[in-house]
């Protein structure tokens, strides 16, 4: 049995990639704005890849790198969130295993959070439809702070809005920046290997504490590190 500790008392998530399997809403919106044009767009399970990269980086990988720095961009990145915001949460769904994570933690009295770079107008209502919103412990959104992550702003306003210190939240995300945001902010990092992120990408080079394989590998990784119920 592992010894237990006050170093786990929240768990903060990454929310496309990582809690939620966002991309068949995200996706199907870059790839019906491409069909609109006349484009013909890359496979789903190509653009699956960028999800985490936000709208910008979908765009990017469907349109290529050099769309981004024309004038046509602004107008069809606006055509891609119009169409978002009015099917956030058609198809998207908490990953297999992640409801009983979740259940887990809340069993334990372990918070958990969501620290995202998808503005506040676009992740409060996907919780709300995903039934996360009330047992969410703290939102911090891509706009929520001046700073995004990379940025550890996010990660330090998150600690504080849960009165506790970054060493005792530990930080679960499907991107590089996840890893830097949380190091920087003094908080341990796991990275999410049912992500979303390019074939070939090494998880293990991010700075991550531990590549877990599923979400159900969390609650073995924080009895592995020890952990202390929340009395606040």
């Amino acid at each position: 049995m592992s010894t237990v500790n006050p170093r786990v008392r929240a768990v903060l998530f990454d929310l496309d990639g990582t809690l939620a399997d966002t991309a068949p809403d995200l996706v199907g919106c870059v790839q019906e704005v491409m069909r609109a044009q006349g484009r013909r767009p890359p496979p789903f399970n190509t653009l699956r890849a960028y999800v985490s990269r936000g709208v910008r980086g979908l765009i990017s990988a469907g349109f290529g790198e050099e769309f981004i720095k024309g004038e046509e961009y602004p107008r069809v990145q606006r055509q891609c969130l119009k169409l978002y915001s009015a099917r956030l949460a058609e198809r998207s769904r908490l990953f297999p295993g992640m409801r009983r994570v979740l259940d887990e933690l809340a069993r334990r009295r372990l918070r958990w959070g969501v620290v995202t770079n998808k503005p506040e107008y676009l992740t409060r209502p996907l919780l709300k439809a995903l039934r996360l919103e009330e047992e969410c412990a703290v939102t911090v959104g891509g706009d929520t702070t001046a700073h995004t992550k990379p940025h550890p702003e996010p990660m330090l306003y998150a600690a504080r809005r849960l009165t506790l210190d970054t060493a005792n939240c530990v930080m679960l995300g499907d991107d590089p920046r996840d890893a830097q945001a949380a190091a920087a902010a003094g908080m341990a990092s796991l990275a999410a290997g049912w992500g979303y992120f390019p074939p070939g990408e090494d998880l293990h080079a991010w700075g991550a504490a531990d590549v877990l394989e599923s979400p159900e590998d969390l609650l073995t990784w924080i009895d592995q590190q020890g952990a202390a119920p929340n009395i606040n």
